[in-house]
C-alpha cells in the first residue's frame, strides 16, 4: 500500500513540473510577499520623504529628542520660521531633525523604523505654531570620530503647501573650530540660512537661536 502511494505521489510531482510555468507562478506569488516586503526607507540614502513616514500623528512646536536627565550637555535651540519674500511668520511647517550622540555616533535604541534605523535614536519632529515658532530640546552632539566635519544637527523641512520636502543647512555651532572659512564657503543649500548658531550656557544648558527664512 505504501509503495502504491509513493508511486502516485511521484506521478503527481512529475506532472506538476512538466506543466510548471514560471511566468504564471511569478504573476500569482511574489517572493517578497512570502517573506515580507523590504522597507524602501530602510537605507541610508533613502528618499527625503522617508524622514516623515514614521512621524507621530500629533506633534507640537516643541521637539523633545532627549530628556535632560540623559543629557551630558543639554541643548535647546529655538527660533521662528519666516517667508523670506514677505517676512511673515510661517505656521504649520514640519521640521525633522536628527544627530549623533555626544561621542559622534548615530547610536540606536533598537526600536527605530525605516530611515531612522540609520539616523539613530536622536531624532524627532515638530510643527511651527501660528507665530512660526519652534523649539528643539536635545543634547549637544559630538563630531564624527574622524573629526572632519563640525558637530551638526541635520534638518529636513516639509512645507504645508509644498509636496516635496527638502533639506536646509545643518545646525552647527559658532564655537566649533571646524566651522571655518572652508565650511562657511561650501554651504550646500540656498534656503534657510547658514545654520551657524551662537551658543550660550544658561543654567547648565547650551542655548541658541536659529531663525529659518524660507
Amino acid at each position: 500500500m505504501k509503495g502504491l502511494l509513493g508511486i502516485i505521489l511521484l506521478i503527481l510531482v512529475g506532472a506538476f513540473f512538466l506543466n510548471f510555468n514560471p511566468a504564471i507562478f511569478n504573476s500569482q506569488f511574489d517572493v517578497e510577499d512570502l517573506v515580507g516586503q523590504k522597507d524602501p526607507c530602510d537605507h541610508p540614502d533613502s528618499d527625503i520623504s522617508c524622514c516623515f513616514v514614521h512621524m507621530p500623528e500629533i506633534i507640537s512646536h516643541i521637539m523633545i529628542i532627549t530628556e535632560t536627565a540623559e543629557a551630558v550637555e543639554p541643548l535647546r535651540i529655538s527660533g521662528r520660521v519666516f517667508d523670506e519674500r514677505t517676512n511673515h511668520s510661517l505656521g504649520g511647517v514640519i521640521i525633522y531633525a536628527y544627530h549623533t550622540d555626544e561621542a559622534g555616533y548615530y547610536s540606536k535604541s533598537g526600536s527605530e523604523k525605516g530611515v531612522q534605523k540609520w539616523h539613530g535614536k536622536h531624532h524627532g519632529w515638530c510643527k511651527t505654531d501660528d507665530g512660526g515658532q519652534y523649539e528643539l530640546k536635545t543634547i549637544r552632539p559630538g563630531p564624527y570620530p574622524t573629526n572632519t566635519l563640525p558637530a551638526h544637527i541635520h534638518l529636513a523641512i516639509k512645507m504645508p503647501k509644498e509636496e516635496e520636502p527638502f533639506y536646509i543647512n545643518d545646525i552647527v555651532f559658532e564655537d566649533d573650530e571646524l566651522v571655518n572659512e572652508e565650511y562657511r564657503s561650501n554651504l550646500p543649500y540656498p534656503r534657510g540660512g547658514s545654520g551657524i548658531v551662537e551658543l550660550k550656557k544658561v543654567n547648565n544648558t547650551w542655548v541658541g537661536v536659529r531663525n529659518i527664512n524660507l
